[in-house]
């Protein structure tokens, strides 16, 4: 944002946001979802049982409660749930002549009904900000797990269509990335030049602008909280008695309007306070806060082995001192934990290590958990390649 003072004033349009404001908003948003998994992976390690399911379905959840949150905000604001605190709308690229000034002012309320996203748009602007991140990251995770059988050469096109379907995969996955990237680096170029009003392909194909928020905005939010706050019934001026409807109405809006104002007061001052205490447990839990309070407290005695640990597998690998280790520390290599992955019993290890550790067993104590001695649903035994399938290591994307 420092470049803003050294932009010319006389040359920016006061209705269009800066490239800069845009950038801000959408690295806040590609936060919001990484920050939250962080916050739940740290505390799923230390309550599995309870946080470990909520962790696997993390993307479906996700893209549900936030879907239904944004479509709620792109109905009012006509603006993401982040591009609002930045003062940024998304508007309908409109069809008229320039036949209106540019300056905020002199804006008509028959030029912003014009402007006012469609619904095709509505849901394209969450296509493009929930449901293909979520096939990207879904993509992203197939390609990791393809990748090393691609390098061994165990991935053989001509044995069958599934072979050839993800041999093709990983060869062209990576290129129509970068096409993408591509794509989305000429689009902001384009808007820095003033050529387009939108940010991305997207946005240009369903007709998209960016655009700042104008007193319009503000007076139609303040016509819809007044509607829907105001009381049902007004009993003062009549002629005949209360019915007992009415009785009910009127003792249900005592109850409603309190409930009401809540609502109002948790959508425009929690979910706003909600983004700053997750960054800072983000920043708690990944800071060195917690290991020295962790520090000043007595050590703890090391515990027991578990007993579904079989003998084989502590003499073979050496699981006797894992359980000593920190939660920030690898079972496996007793190292700070790098490209964290999760196994289905909860623990988090280096993807190598529990790669590894999981293929190279053999058939009668491989595919278990290194902690619990679990066997894992997701590791399975190939007698033809004499080693173990492992699928069922989520990365944890952070």
């Amino acid at each position: 944002m420092e470049f803003y003072s050294n932009l010319d004033s006389r040359l920016l349009d006061r209705q269009t946001p800066t490239i800069f404001e845009i950038i801000s908003a959408e690295e806040l948003e590609n936060l919001l979802s990484p920050s939250i998994r962080y916050v739940l992976a740290y505390y799923a390690t230390r309550h599995p049982r309870h946080l470990i399911k909520i962790l696997n379905h993390f993307g479906s959840l996700n893209l549900l409660i936030r879907g239904l949150i944004e479509y709620r905000v792109l109905r009012t604001w006509n603006s993401t749930f982040i591009e609002r605190f930045y003062g940024l709308k998304r508007v309908n690229r409109p069809a008229i002549g320039e036949w209106i000034t540019k300056s905020i002012s002199d804006i008509s309320p028959r030029y912003e009904k014009l402007r006012r996203l469609k619904k095709k748009q509505i849901w394209g602007t969450l296509l493009e900000l929930l449901l293909v991140p979520y096939i990207k990251e879904k993509l992203d995770v197939l390609y990791e797990h393809l990748l090393p059988e691609y390098l061994l050469n165990k991935l053989k096109p001509r044995e069958s269509i599934k072979d050839f379907i993800r041999y093709s995969f990983v060869r062209l996955y990576p290129k129509v990335e970068l096409t993408l990237r591509i794509f989305d680096i000429v689009y902001k170029i384009l808007f820095i030049s003033g050529r387009t009003k939108s940010a991305s392909l997207l946005q240009q194909l369903f007709g998209i602008q960016y655009a700042r928020f104008s007193s319009y905005d503000y007076q139609l939010n303040e016509k819809r909280v007044s509607k829907y706050l105001s009381s049902p019934i007004d009993p003062t001026f009549r002629v005949r008695p209360e019915s007992s409807t009415e009785s009910l109405l009127r003792m249900y809006s005592k109850f409603v309007r309190p409930l009401k104002k809540t609502l109002l007061f948790g959508a425009d001052t929690v979910l706003p306070a909600s983004i700053f205490i997750l960054k800072f447990l983000e920043w708690w839990n990944s800071s060195d806060a917690v290991s020295n309070l962790k520090n000043d407290k007595k050590e703890k005695k090391t515990p027991k082995l578990p007993s579904l640990l079989p003998n084989s597998m502590l003499e073979d690998k050496g699981v006797a001192g894992q359980l000593a280790t920190t939660n920030d520390t690898c079972r496996i290599c007793h190292e700070a934990i790098n490209n964290p992955a999760i196994i289905e019993t909860g623990y988090v290890f280096c993807y190598p290590c529990i790669y590894n550790f999981l293929r190279d067993g053999d058939k009668s104590t491989g595919g278990r958990c290194p902690v619990t001695g679990k066997k894992l649903l997701g590791c399975k035994y190939s007698d033809t390649m004499k080693e173990w399938k492992v699928t069922g290591i989520r990365r944890l994307i952070i």
